[in-house]
């Protein structure tokens, strides 16, 4: 009597997809025949094990070679009835359809929006040629101000001036270099056109350096003269119109009005790119060049150099050590006895980044520098989303797949293989996915101005782009249909005609494995809502926190004199031109105005380093901020003492351990014949920098020529009237300097943009919150929905029985409450955690109190209720008798 046992079905599966026809029945045979001889010798499980190790000993080219490869080939007539069926299933479950393809496009469209993403993060300066040579220098010294033990080092892509050349004389590796400042602005003038343009200072090597195109002029011979420009097309366009720029004279004005020819054209920048310009002048013309160029204490030029082919970089370093020993010896001596700098710790060394690195390498502060973990993060979410789509699409196929259990009876009983009926499902979910994929390539068009916005960024699509995207969605869609729709698919063909036809078919599903997949999506839904609300939360009181000055109706004005004595007396005369006119309150003037710059000393004590920041300003300056004074006086201009005293903060006493401030003096610029800078008065402390950081030490000073000069005037305006107040404004502006442009900003909104970035991420996360919002309501729609299948009968009992519609209502609503209340209990530390790293950016934030997660979890509880709700009411509302007839 043979045995009852059977050999893995798998492996015969296997056997017969590789064996050939006429070999497979022998083959067959003869491992079944020794199979029940190993059942009865050695047992169960390792006779099983023994046929699976002899049917891989057949898998070898003797046998796989003789196959004929007959290729069991779906026939157009059996995908086109896959077709037609697929294709009547989708206008019989309109509902279904709709929000299976909706939700899958919304997964495919954000994941598509965040490959962008990446992507455009990821093509920053790789258009450049030569990017495998080019590195940026970079600063690394030892901070002697910095109180932190763990990394006390100060980097900075800011070296000195005279380093370039000395790098093109002395290493021979160096064979191009050039300097980069960008940021500063001047007057340009031609003709009667007179506007202020952000300037950039470079070499000539700039040009053959890195792959922005000339549209105009010869790359070899640009600057080999001081008083040459390059112009971007629109400022080319700006200035001379239809004229040809070429040849044509400019006047810029920086500290002074200076002549300058076109020699050439150069294409934008474009958006991918770390290194932005309109309008380019030799570096020979920066203000106090020739002062810095053997100053090897200052630091105020990023320095790019591009190496020889198959450079050893580690000889470049050591190279640049010796660089710095050689022109720094006796300042680094000066710098480790002043800051008591251990002799086996490196006071200062020159690193270097690759160019294609710069964008994402965030250590070293630059325009466009970006933090990697942003990718990292919007991929996960979008992984995250679509993972959710996947989940519904699941819940929702199982929803609907009672009322197909007829027809796979049908099906079954009339020939129908198992395989065909998972062909077919499986047909009608990539159909329904390249639906979605349709609808998700759609939304990405439509959301991509507006996700731009979101993430500051400037992504098109091309005709190759979208053609790219258009590739790796239909990748991805139908990996998602395969995935997704394999378990409804083998859920639906696993039907036993007998059961169905003979009415011994239950409807009730076996959802186990859904409901903690569907607590996991909405515990992610659950974190993003916490995470939104607090990001929110913070923002709102960043806006409205009360910073120790009123920045209302302020105008921040630059006088377009210069780093100069002029900018003073700009001061006085719009001072002195305004004051008669209602418009204007009171006019100031100052150093650098909020979010526009600032400037800290460093200085020595008692043999105790110190630092603080310093802000030129006028007697009007406090006054016209209403910053309140906790002890002593404002400046006075009728002192001549005063132009030498400071003002300082209360940080700054504290730091000092001063208990009575107004007896001491700071004598911040290190003055050996004198006590140094009297201390007149104390401000209570203010917000001069961002809420990121804490208030730190600052003093407010008169002294021009140490702490500089009035470039930036605050106007306050009376607030009846804007626009009239602006027009008041610019007329006097103009009356005193028609040859100069009236430039302005209003404080309040130079302070908001100091958390522009912060505000992009609580888009970006309300965004990705509404989209796992939806997709989660889906998932419970799904659920719901089997739930509501699963309960038909009882439901009818319950009603015969005089059940209201209310109780059933809380009946088959009350699982789902729970089913959120734990998703919100997984969501909560994990939010808490991610939030508390998110909140310690700012010094001054607010604390995540208990009342910050109940609104979260009673907000999400209620979106669960609205979104179960359609099932719950319309099962209750069903005939007892058609639902008793259902089962």
């Amino acid at each position: 009597m043979k045995t009852q046992v059977q050999p893995p079905k798998w492996a015969i599966d296997f056997l017969e997809g590789f064996c050939p026809d006429g070999l497979f029945e022998c083959i067959l045979g003869d491992l079944l025949e020794q199979f029940d001889a190993d059942v009865e010798q050695y047992g169960d499980k390792k006779a099983r094990r023994m046929f699976v190790w002899q049917v891989f000993r057949f898998f070898r080219p003797g046998i796989i070679l003789r196959n004929k490869f007959k290729l069991k080939i779906i026939n157009t007539i059996m995908l086109s009835s896959y077709f037609k069926v697929a294709i009547r299933n989708m206008q019989k479950r309109k509902l279904y359809s709709f929000i299976n393809a909706f939700g899958l496009s919304i997964g495919i469209a954000f994941c598509m929006l965040i490959y962008l993403f990446i992507q455009d993060e990821k093509s920053f300066d790789q258009f450049h040629v030569n990017k495998e040579n080019i590195y940026r220098l970079e600063e690394k010294s030892y901070d002697t101000w910095k109180k932190d033990n763990e990394d006390p080092y100060r980097r900075s892509a800011y070296l000195q001036t005279g380093l370039r050349e000395v790098l093109k004389d002395e290493l021979r590796e160096v064979k191009m270099a050039t300097r980069y400042n960008s940021g500063a602005s001047g007057i340009v003038r031609y003709g009667d056109k007179i506007f202020t343009e952000k300037l950039t200072y470079v070499d000539g090597d700039f040009f053959k350096m890195f792959s922005f195109p000339l549209i105009q002029g010869n790359a070899d011979k640009l600057f080999e003269h001081k008083q040459e420009v390059v112009l971007t097309p629109a400022i080319a366009e700006k200035y001379f119109g239809d004229e040809d720029p070429m040849g044509k004279t400019i006047e810029i004005d920086v500290n002074g009005n200076n002549s300058y020819t076109v020699t050439g054209i150069i294409n934008k920048a474009p958006a991918n790119s770390s290194l932005n310009f309109e309008l380019l002048i030799p570096q020979q013309n920066r203000p106090y060049y020739d002062r810095n160029l053997d100053q090897w204490a200052s630091y105020s030029t990023p320095t790019f150099v591009q190496l020889a082919k198959n450079t050893d970089l580690q000889q470049f370093s050591d190279n640049l050590d010796k660089i710095v020993d050689k022109y720094m010896s006796e300042d680094l001596r000066n710098w480790r006895e002043r800051g008591n700098i251990p002799s086996d710790i490196k006071v200062l060394e020159i690193e270097y980044t690759n160019l294609s690195d710069i964008h994402l390498h965030k250590a070293v502060s630059w325009e466009k520098a970006s933090d990697p973990q942003y990718s990292l993060i919007l991929g996960g979410i979008a992984v995250l989303i679509l993972l959710i789509a996947c989940i519904n699409y699941v819940s929702l196929a199982l929803t609907t797949s009672t009322s197909r259990r007829i027809e796979v009876g049908i099906r079954k009983a009339i020939g129908a293989q198992k395989g065909q009926l998972v062909y077919q499902f499986g047909f009608e979910s990539l159909a329904l996915a390249i639906v979605s994929m349709v609808i998700g390539l759609g939304l990405v068009v439509l959301f991509l101005p507006a996700f731009n916005e979101f993430t500051n960024k400037s992504m098109a699509l091309t005709a190759t782009s979208l053609l790219e995207l258009g590739a790796i969605t239909l990748i991805l869609t139908l990996f998602v249909g395969l995935i997704a729709g394999s378990y409804p698919a083998l859920f639906l063909s696993s039907f036993r005609p007998a059961q169905v036809l003979k009415g011994g078919f239950t409807s009730r599903l076996k959802v186990g494995f859904t409901k903690p997949l569907v607590v996991l999506q909405f515990a992610l839904s659950a974190f993003l809502i916490i995470s939104s609300v607090i990001m929110y939360r913070q923002m709102q009181y960043v806006t409205t926190k009360d910073l120790g000055y009123n920045q209302d109706q302020i105008l921040a004005i630059p006088t377009q004199t210069g780093w100069n004595e002029e900018a003073n007396k700009m001061v006085s005369r719009f001072r002195n031109r305004m004051q008669q006119d209602p418009a204007v309150i009171s006019v100031a003037g100052t150093s650098s105005s909020f979010n526009q710059g600032w400037s800290q000393y460093g200085y020595e004590i008692d043999g105790e380093q110190k630092d603080a920041y310093v802000y030129a300003v006028d007697p009007y300056y406090i006054p016209t901020l209403e910053i309140e004074l906790a002890d002593g006086r404002n400046f006075d201009e009728r002192i001549a003492s005063d132009s030498n005293a400071v003002i300082i903060n209360e940080a700054l006493a504290r730091d000092m351990g001063w208990e009575q401030p107004l007896e001491k003096h700071l004598n911040w610029r290190n003055d050996s014949t004198g006590l140094g800078a009297k201390v007149i008065g104390v401000v209570k402390n203010y917000h001069f920098l961002s809420l990121e950081r804490d208030i730190e030490p600052m003093f407010l000073t008169m002294d021009k020529e140490n702490a500089g000069y009035l470039t930036t005037m605050m106007v306050k305006i009376a607030g009846d009237d804007i626009p009239a107040a602006l027009e008041a404004v610019r007329t006097g502006w103009k009356g005193l300097a028609p040859d100069k442009p009236f430039d302005y900003t209003f404080v309040d909104e130079d302070v908001a943009r100091q958390y522009a970035s912060h505000q992009r991420w609580m888009s970006i996360m309300g965004l990705s919150t509404g989209f796992a919002i939806l997709i989660s309501c889906l998932g419970l729609f799904g659920l719901a929905g089997i739930n509501a299948v699963n309960r038909t009968r009882e439901i009818g009992i319950r009603k015969v029985m005089g059940a209201e519609l209310m109780n059933i209502f809380v009946l088959l609503n009350r699982q789902y409450v729970w089913l959120a209340l734990i998703a919100f209990t997984l969501a909560a530390p994990l939010s808490y955690y991610v939030m508390d790293k998110w909140l310690s950016d700012f010094k001054f934030a607010i604390s995540m109190s208990w009342e910050l997660f109940a609104l979260s979890m009673g907000a999400g509880l209620f979106v669960a209720l609205l979104t179960v709700s359609y099932h719950a009411i319309r099962t209750a509302m069903v005939n007892p008798a058609e639902t008793l007839k259902y089962e």
